[in-house]
């Protein structure tokens, strides 16, 4: 009875490292590197780094929309990681707030007088996307996923570590950890994003 549950569970696993997880590995020692080579202590809003961090989500989002099969998984996939983006940016903040002769600080939404405004329109962009889900019944295309493709371990694994990771590094104000985990999490979406459309061809 385990064996036979074992080897169920087993068939929707693969343990295969993914040839794409080198990109996030390759690019997380190569910015840890660039940090410690140059002692930069400090990562700034808008940085370099912050906004090469946006390159693989951009290449993810138009790989979702431009894959034929199975749509509304897809469409709803790139919509959230538009909406990665938009946080990336703080909503916009980042390019229209900033601080007079303050190159590196922007004011907060609040400090405007209908700045709670950027917030509102979040979430009613994450309603229409949840709508856009629910009216096109996505989970059916999610079960017919998962179904075709197997779970890549090792892909989901470095995700949830790089999670971790950066969740712990922001709340620590370590902006170095923070921004260089970060660009490593988007890759591993990117990695994703192709691993899953490439299968499913």
């Amino acid at each position: 009875m385990f064996g036979l549950l074992k080897n169920k569970i087993l068939q929707y696993l693969d343990f295969n490292f993914q040839k794409t997880d080198s990109i996030a590995i390759f690019l997380l020692i190569l910015s840890i590197s660039y940090i410690k080579i140059f002692n930069i202590t400090e990562i700034y809003e808008n940085s370099l780094l912050e906004n090469i961090a946006l390159i693989p989500l951009i290449i993810s989002i138009i790989i979702c929309f431009r894959f034929k099969k199975h749509k509304v998984f897809f469409n709803v996939l790139a919509l959230f990681l538009i909406l990665m983006i938009l946080r990336e940016l703080s909503y916009g903040r980042v390019i229209f707030c900033q601080i007079p002769n303050q190159p590196n600080e922007f004011y907060s939404w609040s400090h405007y007088k209908y700045g709670y405004l950027a917030h509102v329109g979040v979430g009613i962009y994450i309603f229409i996307i949840a709508l856009y889900g629910i009216l096109n019944k996505i989970w059916l295309d999610t079960k017919k996923i998962i179904k075709k493709i197997k779970f890549p371990i090792w892909t989901f694994s470095l995700g949830f570590i790089f999670t971790i990771l950066q969740i712990y590094f922001e709340k620590t104000h370590n902006t170095c950890g923070e921004e260089t985990v970060e660009l490593a999490l988007y890759c591993i979406i990117l990695s994703l994003c192709i691993t899953y459309t490439k299968k499913l061809k």
